[in-house]
């Protein structure tokens, strides 16, 4: 994949998305807050990629998810590290203090690690990975 985007550029994509993460939110005003950077950095039709597999594609499909998810899962906290910069985009590694809402998982820890392709100055794709979660987890 070759991309048209200089290093630096990758690197403040990366960088305002980090501290865009970082802002303690509640759960339930994720998409209102995420659309200001989905606004300025995402292509309007970016793919978004779950550690199960699962895709969405378009705005509208990555809304619904976050919505979903945020319906389901109670957050304790979040922290964020990175950016790791790279030719064609960026990662970034969240360490989330959760528990879903439905009991149907304890309160736990739980890694993630998000990369971002960048192409043309805008993210194109997102894809999160996540260690095999024990029976039960989400």
């Amino acid at each position: 994949m070759t991309t048209t985007t200089p290093l630096e550029t990758i690197a403040q994509i990366a960088n305002d998305l980090v501290e865009h993460c970082k802002a303690d939110i509640p759960a339930d005003q994720f998409v209102a807050h995420d659309a200001k950077i989905w606004d300025k950095h995402f292509a309007e039709s970016w793919t978004s990629i779950e550690g199960d597999g699962k895709t969405y594609t378009g705005r509208e499909a990555v809304v619904a998810k976050y919505n979903e998810w945020a319906s389901g899962v109670t957050m304790h906290g979040c922290e964020v590290t990175g950016p790791f910069v790279g030719p064609n985009g960026f990662s970034v590694i969240f360490d989330l203090d959760m528990e879903s809402k439905d009991g149907s998982f304890p309160r736990m820890n739980m890694r993630e690690v998000a990369n971002y392709t960048v192409e043309n100055g805008k993210v194109t794709q997102e894809e999160f990975r996540f260690p095999p979660m024990p029976a039960g987890g989400c």
